[in-house]
């Protein structure tokens, strides 16, 4: 069974802020930290944050966690996180769910995990809504439900979140929650693949390769496969692979197959590898080593 997608916490500052007596020094805070002056952002947010201003407090949370302005601390980071979110501020909500999850600053418990991240998708935040859905999808503190996992990933994939669009795209092709529908499926990946999500765009290439859901249209997989290996995505690397030993799509060509196959499993494709071995039973050693100058030069490249 495919997996759904994950994706990382929100860790960004607070940029928008309506009417409050917090407000100039506020954005003093906001100018200086966007000037890269974080000491001048920490005093002037900590005297609000000890008020109990929860956009500060949020602020100083990701201070701690990004170590920006002070040294780096987990631990103080949960602190401001909580406090922030015990006032019901959404972005400060998921990411501690998003800590609780993780268990790496404090046990992880996934049943405070979803507890804070579905106040905060209560609240409209895509990216809660998306980790909401995750968690119903993978039985993560409370029981799999799969309709309730297509319910958040739906509302977050309304709101244009490209890790939710590709999860829903996920749900309609396995026919979880949902009737399977190939072209529901392709409709969803489409959205999140033109948004740059390597992931859509190597599952969004298997569907074109197939033809399920669409036209069969190799030519346009290996262009999906291509942006995805391009971003360091092990399946979209694989895949083109795949393509080049087929001769699907562009020219069968075993040495660019090998260099992709290479790319893939050094990335932790197992299965890449063992493509990449069978591969080599076919190749002459010259052809072997020109793969490997051509993975050289690739990883120079992207350096």
């Amino acid at each position: 069974m495919n997996k759904p997608f994950t994706f990382l916490p929100v860790l960004n500052f607070l940029f928008l802020f309506g009417g409050s007596v917090y407000g100039d020094d506020f954005r003093d805070g906001l100018d200086a930290a966007n000037r890269g002056e974080y000491k001048t952002a920490y005093k002037l947010w900590l005297p609000l944050a000890e008020q109990n201003n929860a956009e500060s407090q949020f602020n100083l949370g990701v201070m701690y966690d990004q170590g920006k302005g002070v040294h780096p601390s987990g631990m103080r980071a949960f602190k401001w996180y909580k406090l922030s979110a015990e006032q019901g501020y959404p972005k400060a909500q998921f990411n501690l769910g998003e800590i609780y999850r993780e268990g790496v600053i404090v046990t992880r418990d996934f049943e405070k995990a979803l507890k804070w991240y579905r106040l905060s998708a209560e609240k409209g935040l895509a990216e809660a809504q998306c980790n909401l859905g995750l968690m119903y999808a993978e039985g993560q503190g409370a029981q799999q439900n799969y309709k309730e996992a297509l319910k958040w990933y739906r509302l977050s994939a309304e709101q244009g979140y490209a890790l939710a669009e590709s999860n829903l795209g996920l749900m309609y092709e396995e026919g979880q929650g949902v009737q399977q529908n190939y072209e529901e499926a392709i409709k969803w990946y489409s959205f999140a693949a033109k948004k740059g999500l390597s992931g859509a765009q190597s599952k969004l290439g298997i569907m074109y390769q197939s033809g399920k859901g669409v036209i069969q249209d190799y030519k346009e997989a290996v262009r999906l496969y291509r942006q995805s290996a391009k971003q360091g995505n092990t399946i979209g690397q694989k895949y083109l692979g795949v393509m080049y030993v087929l001769g699907q799509g562009v020219p069968k060509d075993y040495v660019s197959a090998h260099m992709w196959f290479s790319i893939s499993g050094s990335n932790g494709n197992q299965n890449a590898l063992n493509s990449m071995r069978l591969l080599e039973e076919k190749m002459s050693q010259s052809q072997i080593n020109k793969a490997q100058e051509m993975v050289k030069k690739w990883e120079l490249s992207e350096k």
